[in-house]
C-alpha cells in the first residue's frame, strides 16, 4: 500500500513538472521576436548614415544670389537714363557764318547738362518744337538711333542744330514758308517727361531768336562736351 501511495505521488510530481515546463515554453515564445527588434534597433549602423546632410550646392546657391528686391541699377551708377528733373538745357544761336564757317555749320546749339548729383546716361534725341505764338511750328528731327552718351554730374552733351533760314543758307531759304521766329523752344528730355521752356541766347548769353524757314529743324548725334 505504502509503495503505490508513493508511486502515485511520484507520477504526480512528474507530471506536474512537465506541465510547468510546457508553461515556461509558451511564456518565451514571444520574446524572441522582441528579442530580434530590439537587435535591429540597436545595431551599430556600418553604411550610409541616417543623419539628415546639407546640400552644398544649396549653400552655395543661397550664398551667391542676390537678395529679392535689390536694385539692378544702384543710384550711383553712370548706367541709369538721365530723369528730365536731372537735365538742364540751353539753346545758343550761333552766328550768321555758324558754328565753325563751314558750309553746313550748324545754327544753333542745344546742349543737355546733367544737374544732378549721380551720373547717367542720355540715350537718343529730345523732342524739340519752336513755336511762334499759337501759329506755325518748326520741329526737331534726328536719324536713326544716336549712341547714349554718359554724363557725369557737372557734364554736358551738344546737339547741333541746323535749318533754313530767310534769304540764307539752308534748303528751303528762298521759300520761307511758314516762317518760325521764336524766342524759346519746348524740349522734353529723351524717354520722356513733362517738356520745359527753354529760352534762346545769343553766344554772349543775351537774349535771340531763331528764324526758321519750313518746319524743320535737323538735330545732330549728341556729343559729349
Amino acid at each position: 500500500m505504502r509503495s503505490r501511495f508513493l508511486l502515485t505521488v511520484s507520477v504526480s510530481a512528474v507530471l506536474a513538472g512537465f506541465g510547468l515546463t510546457a508553461c515556461g515554453s509558451d511564456d518565451s515564445a514571444d520574446p524572441p521576436k522582441a528579442a530580434g527588434s530590439a537587435t535591429v534597433s540597436a545595431a551599430p549602423t556600418t553604411g550610409r548614415s541616417t543623419t539628415p546632410t546639407s546640400d552644398p550646392s544649396a549653400s552655395s546657391i543661397s550664398s551667391t544670389s542676390s537678395p529679392s528686391g535689390a536694385p539692378s541699377d544702384p543710384a550711383g551708377s553712370s548706367s541709369a537714363k538721365c530723369r528730365a528733373t536731372e537735365l538742364k538745357w540751353t539753346i545758343t544761336r550761333l552766328g550768321s557764318g555758324g558754328g565753325d564757317g563751314t558750309a553746313d555749320a550748324p545754327n544753333a546749339e542745344l546742349v543737355a547738362v546733367n544737374s544732378g548729383s549721380r551720373g547717367c546716361t542720355l540715350a537718343g534725341y529730345p523732342k524739340l518744337e519752336f513755336h511762334q505764338g499759337k501759329g506755325p511750328q518748326a520741329t526737331g528731327v534726328g536719324k536713326g538711333s544716336p549712341a547714349a552718351v554718359t554724363l557725369g554730374p557737372g557734364k554736358g552733351a551738344v546737339i547741333a542744330l541746323r535749318y533754313s533760314e530767310m534769304n540764307g543758307k539752308g534748303p528751303d531759304s528762298g521759300n520761307c514758308n511758314p516762317l518760325v521766329t521764336a524766342g524759346a523752344a519746348e524740349v522734353t528730355a529723351p524717354g520722356g517727361g513733362a517738356a520745359v521752356r527753354v529760352p534762346v541766347v545769343d553766344q554772349g548769353g543775351k537774349p535771340a531768336e531763331v528764324t526758321v524757314c519750313g518746319q524743320e529743324v535737323r538735330m545732330s548725334p549728341p556729343l559729349a562736351r
